[in-house]
């Protein structure tokens, strides 16, 4: 019987998949991985979902690379636990690392928290089954945080820092720049089911692009990467404003 569906979305399913070859092989354990290229990360893991044998879930991105251990830990963790998040670890030394992924770690003692992330975490399928499955409006970027507070609702979500998981966060300033544009791009939708209204987002947006500690950093590498940063999501959210009153049209 599998006791585990690993579910990992990707843009390429037939090349090195650094998440199922960093998986360490466990004869113990029968499990599963389930690698979906959906042009939609939340169609691809919901797709995963819906074809797992198993009813304990584990998420990763492609280019997630957990550590030894990961799957008896998770295992045994979704034993007691409904939804879980582990600690995820942008690799190397660099200005990501230092400042910019501080909501990937909750620390190193286990509780419960308000957040998990697609790289890294695991959900029993019942949970889906009463909150309903990821939003596929949310192509990329607050889905993770969408899904949590439903899950929230019903269950509590539980943190290991034992479940590690390496996962760059981004390769370079401009590949950081242009995830944030990306994420921001659903703000306004996510906002839209938060009951924001319409005039308050705007109003959201200029607050957040006049505000000069967004632009700011303690080295220039970190100035540059906040600064950038700033400028992509203040478009990014003006781009989702304006494909959401084109879609009304």
């Amino acid at each position: 019987m599998t006791e585990l569906s690993v579910i990992v979305p990707t843009r390429d399913a037939t090349g090195d998949i650094d998440a199922r070859s960093s998986l360490d092989p466990d004869p113990d354990i029968d499990y599963e991985v389930i690698v979906r290229d959906d042009p939609i990360v939340t169609s691809a893991r919901n797709e995963g979902i819906k074809r797992a044998s198993a009813e304990k879930l584990v998420f990763l991105d492609d280019d997630s690379r957990p550590c030894d251990g990961y799957l008896s830990r998770v295992r045994d963790v979704l034993e007691r636990e409904a939804a879980v998040a582990g600690k995820t670890v942008h690799p190397g030394d660099d200005v990501f690392a230092k400042r910019l992924t501080d909501h990937y770690d909750f620390g190193e003692t286990s509780r419960y928290v308000t957040r998990f992330w697609g790289c890294n975490m695991a959900v029993r399928k019942e949970v889906f089954d009463h909150v309903g499955l990821w939003d596929e409006r949310i192509s990329w970027g607050h889905e993770e945080k969408e899904l949590a507070e439903r899950v929230l609702a019903k269950y509590p979500i539980y943190y290991d820092p034992e479940l590690v998981v390496y996962h760059s966060y981004a390769e370079s300033l401009r590949d950081y720049w242009r995830k944030q544009y990306r994420l921001e791009t659903q703000t306004p939708y996510y906002w839209d089911k938060r009951g924001v209204s319409e005039s308050q987002q705007w109003f959201k947006i200029a607050q957040f692009s006049l505000d000069p500690t967004n632009y700011v950093g303690v080295s220039p590498a970190h100035a540059a990467a906040r600064f950038g940063g700033t400028l992509g999501a203040t478009l990014g959210r003006i781009r989702g404003m304006v494909a959401k009153s084109v879609s009304r049209e």
